[in-house]
């Protein structure tokens, strides 16, 4: 009866002491064993960590990680960036748009935030600087199209989303297709006003000639996502099977047809890609612990209950959801907080006639706003340390942009089709709970 106050006092101690959010999380599920008194309990627990690492659609993680280490350890991202500068170069604010729309390739290749902000950042903010932008400008831009990253395949945070709560990842790969379109495009426009008032000179359009030669030295880059999406779409492999040809294709590439990677610079980049395996599926295994105990403890419908005992508005309950995961993602991580809010939080939304695969792009929208806030927030701190401008002088340009991020967020809370329409078509699944 005691077990949920007990579980969130020792998860807020934790977290408040400085514990990593897994450790926090797995203390935390104690209090059921100290409820029950019985070792049948800690088995139970020990077993659902077990089963939360050792999940074969897990397998993509690693797989994912290490073929987007490898394409950036390629340097490739010239190539990306040609393509967009000849489609879009010659618009309003064209280096702005430039950033965002390779931010967009980058993010087919790499799935992270981070080394999106890392790759882009040191190639696009000099340049952007150097033709009249506010370097604290170019920092927001950048920060700013790095978190279409995690919205678009093959996004690390949509695996292990699909991993530990039982979606289809290929149905969030599809609606990530959608949504990360429409947020992009969204962010050209928020770069075409924004920019206005800068005396930036405009680039002259592209020929047809020079796109087609952009697009040429672009392809092989390029061509990793498109042959995981149309695999996946098409039914020719499964998820894990895409991360794995992903794995060969970033090789093949950068050792044999670019060589700008060599058999010595494996060692490292291996070495990185298993560090940050080893930081996700920590926490996915102790967030299925988490989320079996909150399951059989009845939380969600607890809480549920005491929500509706204050107000019977959907919308308004939706909206006290989302301003708790807004504040929530100022101090943690999206993975980590989709990990340990995802387990309360989803059954509301299905409750609410929410689908599985709309719920977590809701989720993952929404908490990707905190990586644009301080004090901790992951893209707006790197894009400050590249950029080298302070968190004041960045934030002067950043609230435009996290209005628009919360906008972004309550259309795609309204409006399903937009997270549904490519899953229905290609029958992918995560439609009906």
């Amino acid at each position: 009866m005691f077990v949920a106050p007990i579980m969130l006092a020792i998860l807020i101690a934790g977290v408040l002491i400085g514990l990593p959010i897994f450790a926090a999380m797995g203390l935390s599920t104690m209090a059921h064993y100290l409820e029950t008194g019985r070792e049948s309990t800690l088995i139970i627990l020990n077993q659902r960590l077990f089963d939360g690492v050792t999940s074969f659609t897990f397998l993509a993680v690693p797989m994912f990680i290490l073929a987007g280490e490898v394409m950036v350890k390629g340097a490739l991202i010239d190539r990306l960036l040609d393509v967009a500068r000849a489609c879009v170069g010659h618009l309003q604010g064209g280096l702005a748009q430039v950033n965002i729309l390779s931010s967009v390739f980058f993010a087919g290749i790499s799935g992270s935030g981070q080394a999106d902000i890392a790759a882009m950042g040191s190639t696009m903010m000099p340049a952007m600087e150097k033709e009249g932008y506010p370097r604290a400008y170019a920092a927001t831009v950048t920060a700013q199209s790095a978190t279409l990253s995690p919205t678009l395949p093959p996004s690390i945070v949509m695996v292990v989303y699909g991993a530990v709560f039982k979606v289809p990842v290929a149905a969030l790969f599809g609606a990530g297709i959608t949504v990360g379109a429409f947020m992009a495009v969204a962010y050209m426009i928020c770069a075409y006003f924004m920019t206005r008032k800068y005396k930036i000179p405009k680039h002259p359009r592209a020929s047809f000639g020079q796109l087609a030669r952009a697009v040429r030295r672009g392809l092989v880059p390029l061509g990793m996502p498109v042959i995981i999406l149309v695999g996946i779409f098409g039914g020719i492999f499964t998820t894990v099977e895409s991360a794995s040809i992903a794995v060969l294709y970033a090789i093949v590439t950068t050792m044999f047809v670019y060589r700008t990677v060599t058999l010595r610079d494996l060692g490292p980049i291996l070495v990185s890609a298993a560090v940050t395996s080893a930081a996700v599926l920590i926490i996915s295994g102790v967030a299925l612990s988490f989320s079996y105990i909150v399951a059989i403890q009845n939380i969600p419908e607890t809480i549920l209950n005491a929500l509706l005992a204050f107000t019977s508005n959907q919308y308004l309950i939706l909206a006290m959801i989302i301003a708790v995961l807004l504040i929530a993602g100022m101090f943690v991580g999206r993975t980590a907080n989709i990990l340990l809010f995802g387990p309360i939080i989803i059954p509301i939304f299905y409750k609410f006639g929410y689908s599985p695969v709309h719920t977590g792009m809701i989720i993952i929208i929404v908490l990707g706003v905190g990586h644009l806030t301080p004090p901790v927030g992951g893209a707006i701190l790197t894009a400050c340390l590249i950029g080298r401008v302070t968190i004041a002088q960045i934030m002067k340009y950043m609230w435009p942009v996290i209005l628009l991020e919360v906008a972004l967020a309550v259309v795609i809370l309204m409006f399903p089709p937009l997270t549904e329409a490519l899953p229905r078509f290609f029958e992918l699944g995560g439609l009906r709970r």
